[in-house]
């Protein structure tokens, strides 16, 4: 079976969030650098770690999914250290998450292994996160039989 690639979230808006976002910090930096200020320098670099972190935490789940024989790949973006191939027969399920200030809104995400997807909203989110599902079952069946 062919690697079937599913996109919770774009992974292109996702890239330039983190790009844009690591681009100001590096502007400050430099900044910092050439007017030597030592006190931006500090603040930059605290700044740099801090958008690092976020990008790495728990907050943030994976955009893209890929299903084949090798494992299921997971991309989480592009400063991300976390983009993982997870064995075929990692243990998933679909969770939901009531958000929102009174906690009325329904969300949805796949946790595979010990990694959680975005979160989505509606039913289409909720039938995309079932078919990755699917897929996964399916090329573990498949799998077992050869």
């Amino acid at each position: 079976m062919a690697t079937q690639t599913f996109v919770i979230k774009s992974l292109y808006i996702q890239n330039t969030i983190m790009l844009f976002v690591l681009g100001l910090v590096v502007f400050f930096l430099v900044y910092a650098l050439v007017k030597r200020k030592p006190k931006h320098l500090i603040a930059s670099l605290v700044w740099m770690i801090i958008v690092v972190w976020f990008f790495n935490s728990p907050f943030f789940g994976f955009s893209v999914v890929s299903v084949s024989s090798e494992g299921i790949r997971l991309n989480y973006g592009v400063l991300s250290l976390s983009n993982d191939l997870l064995p075929i027969d990692s243990p998933w399920k679909v969770e939901t998450h009531l958000s929102g200030l009174r906690k009325m809104k329904k969300l949805y995400l796949i946790r595979i292994a010990d990694h959680e997807s975005m979160k989505v909203r509606r039913n289409e989110g909720l039938g995309l996160l079932e078919k990755i599902g699917g897929a996964i079952e399916d090329m573990k069946a498949q799998k077992g039989m050869e």
